[in-house]
């Protein structure tokens, strides 16, 4: 297992005024640093349009882009110090510090960023935590995280003047003439057989 960024066993020497340098060296969700990043898969989609297209059309129309999904496998060691300091010293350990950390963010249900080598992803939420519990996790946390964007539009209200049209609509009339009564000649014998009759 190759485990690309790892914290120190000693004393950290980064505290939370540091962190915006840090964003550029190692990845982070939210501000928080953890142990190890494991594994960290990117996923960008297109959707595209099922039905045939018109030669010549748009093709802009016909697909889009959809909300970009993020995964990242995690690791922390109860033995480590943290990278900032007292970033995870809330729990009873820092492995139990750092889920209670993950859950606290996936709760909140507020976007938040995260910085990787490969790209800086705004307005996510965490969509699923995972994380065994047992032997091989006694001392520690292995979890992985899947994030997904929250697409945010931006909305403008524009209030028009109120004015009436100098020509306004107006709905036809006919004329229909004089409207006179006609005189029903039939039998009652006739007329209560054709109400029958419908």
């Amino acid at each position: 297992m190759e485990v690309t960024e790892i914290a120190a066993y000693t004393q950290s020497s980064f505290t939370e005024e540091d962190i915006p340098q840090l964003i550029g060296i190692k990845t982070d969700v939210a501000g928080y640093f953890f142990d190890a990043v494991l594994k960290l898969n990117h996923e960008r989609r297109l959707a595209i349009t099922d039905h045939p297209v018109e030669e010549g059309a748009n093709i802009a129309d016909h697909a889009y882009l959809k909300q970009k999904v993020v995964s990242i496998e995690i690791g922390m060691s109860d033995v480590c110090t943290d990278f900032i300091d007292g970033q995870f010293a809330q729990g009873f350990t820092r492995s139990v510090s750092a889920f209670e950390t993950l859950e606290r963010l996936q709760a909140e249900c507020e976007p938040i960023s995260i910085h990787s080598r490969l790209a800086t992803y705004e307005n996510m939420l965490i969509e699923n935590i995972t994380a065994p519990d047992d032997y091989l996790t006694k001392n520690g946390l292995k979890a992985t995280v899947f994030f997904r964007e929250m697409i945010i539009a931006k909305t403008d209200t524009v209030t028009l003047p109120n004015r009436t049209s100098a020509a306004p609509q107006k709905t036809g009339n006919t004329n229909r003439g004089a409207v006179q009564p006609v005189a029903d000649d039939r039998s009652t014998l006739r007329r209560g057989f054709d109400a029958l009759r419908g």
